[in-house]
């Protein structure tokens, strides 16, 4: 009896070992799975905590070479004031990243103080005092400062993007220092902010001036969309409407360029918006040819006057955001974004929200100060090639502006002073691309 109960608690001691066992290999692989997953929360952390700091980086840049340039005390506060939160927004990003000492404080100091220095700037021009020679100087070593610094930064943000924890314990990892070597690294060309061009994201609220005419019937929608793409209204078929602000019949028309999705207003039977289905051509014409072709549809389908704000061209097509011209004055609100066919120099795409939004005839186009004027007001700095009166969205109201085209520091600016106050509206710094240009 004493060797079968012996021989039966061995069976039973290795039976609850081997449970024992089995539980502690579950537990270990249930941890193994919750430290991957928090490893993998980590990096993601921190990739979004990197980025945020180099595109807060960027527009302190930016912000910087447009301070150089400013020519009025609100225009000089608002860059500051934007300045010295972006500024604290890169100390307290860069303070949550695992990076080096030698390397975080100094970037959090020199963002620190560049903090500083900008609201103290900002109190000295609110309170009537003006950017002396002294302070533009260090605006100026202080840009030099930011561009080294996002170099930096932009190197170890790649390596953040590309590294693979894998396995890693992300807390021991981060207890022992970011191993950001990257940031004694080569030069690096920081990539610039993509917008379609000059005031392209203005105003879209408030009353749509644009949108006249009466309520139309979908056959009568049907014969617009088939003008709208130069085609004959058999081709053209129904398809989805659209709702919301801009109510429109939805159609699809037969093109020699391909299939075209159109959407025509139901008041008045404005052109919405109308694209390729297709968005891929071959370059055989030129830019100068298919802006022609642009200019020539615009007349033709009651535009009336526009003029070619910035170009691009991608994908095959030239694609050109237009402006309203009246008397001379170029409207910016009032714009369309066209896209042509560098393959038949056929217009294959439109957006006419904003000009349907804001397109009205405008009273009090006559400046208050002339061009000599206005061009006083600008920096020193600016090597001018051009100037020209126009209209600029600004806030919920626009304003008659002197707009100057120039350099500064091998950069393309637009530098807008107020046509009947004279004070400084706004500046936008132009940026090459392979497809063209673009606007900050």
């Amino acid at each position: 009896m004493k060797r079968e109960w012996t021989g039966r608690g061995a069976r039973m001691l290795a039976f609850g070992l081997t449970l024992a066992l089995g539980a502690s290999l579950a537990a270990n692989a249930a941890l193994a799975a919750q430290n991957k997953t928090l490893s993998a929360n980590a990096m993601a952390q921190r990739q979004r905590e990197m980025a945020d700091v180099v595109s807060a980086m960027a527009d302190i840049e930016v912000n910087l070479a447009k301070l150089l340039l400013a020519s009025g005390a609100q225009q000089s506060v608002t860059l500051l004031g934007e300045t010295a939160m972006l500024a604290q927004h890169v100390s307290s990003g860069l303070s949550r990243l695992p990076l080096r000492y030698e390397t975080a404080s100094g970037a959090m100091k020199f963002a620190g103080q560049m903090e500083d220095y900008a609201l103290a700037l900002a109190v000295q021009v609110s309170g009537g005092g003006m950017l002396t020679s002294d302070d533009e100087a260090q605006i100026a070593g202080l840009l030099t400062a930011c561009r080294a610094l996002n170099e930096h930064l932009t190197g170890a943000g790649e390596k953040i993007y590309a590294e693979d924890m894998g396995e890693a314990d992300v807390y021991a990892d981060a207890a022992a220092g970011w191993q950001d070597e990257t940031l004694s690294g080569s030069e690096i060309s920081y990539p610039s902010l993509i917008y379609d061009g000059p005031f392209s994201d203005g105003r879209q609220e408030g009353q749509a001036r644009g949108l006249t005419g009466e309520a139309i019937t979908r056959e009568q929608a049907r014969q617009a969309a088939a003008r709208f793409a130069g085609t004959t209204a058999d081709r053209v078929t129904d398809a989805a409407d659209s709702g919301g602000r801009f109510e429109a019949f939805g159609f699809t028309a037969q093109t020699e360029s391909g299939r075209l999705n159109v959407q025509v207003t139901g008041q008045g039977g404005h052109l919405l918006w109308m694209m390729p289905e297709q968005a891929s051509y071959s370059g055989r014409l030129t830019r100068e040819d298919c802006l022609r072709s642009a200019q020539i549809w615009l007349a033709d389908v009651g535009f009336g006057e526009m003029e070619a704000c910035f170009v691009q061209a991608y994908d095959g097509m030239v694609v050109a955001n237009f402006a309203a011209v009246q008397d001379g004055v170029l409207l910016y609100p009032d714009q369309v974004k066209v896209q042509v066919s560098m393959d038949s120099g056929a217009v294959v795409g439109a957006e006419c929200s904003q000009y349907l939004t804001n397109h009205a005839r405008r009273s009090m186009l006559t400046p208050g100060i002339d061009e000599e004027q206005a061009r006083q007001m600008l920096s020193g700095r600016l090597d001018v090639q051009s100037s020209r009166l126009c209209v600029i969205p600004q806030e919920a109201g626009e304003r008659l502006c002197w707009g100057f085209e120039g350099t500064f520091g091998g950069a393309k600016y637009y530098v807008f002073i107020d046509a009947r106050t004279g004070e400084a509206a706004d500046i936008l710094r132009v940026a090459a691309t392979q497809d063209g240009e673009t606007a900050i």
